[in-house]
């Protein structure tokens, strides 16, 4: 069995441990492009700028990071990642499940919503106040952690969703479908962008 990658750790010293100048990029992007990479590549710079929609000296930055890293190859196709990058995106795919923008009603009022789904990641929160916390400085005006055991939802130390709020709990596990010790991240935000970097940089914090 392969050994366990610590990735946030790998992600934190990408963007911190590396002489030059102060990145203008975050963990949470950084993420982002791994993941794409993972299941796209090989895609050229220009591609991946408009897609993400980063800049593309942002998107040269990064590259450069992985390149030195031995996580990306940047090749005349495009940039494909490398057998270390590929380990570390199986590991990340195998426990983050990106579930894309929700349609159903949440209980705030902002226009964009992402959720994402940690497998077996329940034992891991407390009370979602660090994802939570994560969620809001990556750009999210608000978040809602919740995990699933025994059939129910909950929001951990807080309560149990499908007692409290049934019909929302209901709309959640038929739209998701979670497994048992799942753990489900939405994050809402007045821009896509922020939802979905808020819900990944919560997600960061237990991958």
């Amino acid at each position: 069995m392969l050994r366990s990658i610590n990735i946030q750790d790998i992600l934190e010293k990408l963007v911190e441990g590396q002489p030059g100048p102060t990145p203008s990029f975050t963990s949470t992007h950084l993420l982002e492009l791994l993941l794409y990479l993972g299941r796209e590549a090989p895609v050229g710079r220009k591609k991946l700028s408009s897609t993400l929609k980063i800049g593309e000296g942002v998107i040269r930055s990064m590259l450069s990071r992985l390149v030195n890293a031995s996580i990306v190859n940047v090749t005349n196709e495009g940039c494909v990642l490398t057998s270390k990058g590929m380990k570390i995106y199986k590991q990340i795919s195998s426990i983050l499940i990106e579930v894309g923008e929700l349609d159903i009603e949440i209980p705030w009022d902002q226009p964009h919503n992402y959720a994402v789904v940690l497998k077996k990641r329940s034992h891991l929160v407390k009370k979602g106040l660090e994802q939570r916390d994560a969620a809001i400085r990556a750009g999210a005006e608000a978040a809602l952690v919740m995990t699933y055991i025994n059939d129910e939802l909950y929001m951990p130390g807080v309560s149990v969703l499908s007692e409290e709020r049934p019909d929302f709990a209901s709309q959640i596990i038929e739209k998701i479908k979670p497994e048992e010790k799942d753990v489900i991240i939405i994050a809402g935000a007045k821009e896509y962008k922020k939802a979905k970097y808020g819900a990944l940089a919560a997600a960061q914090t237990l991958l």
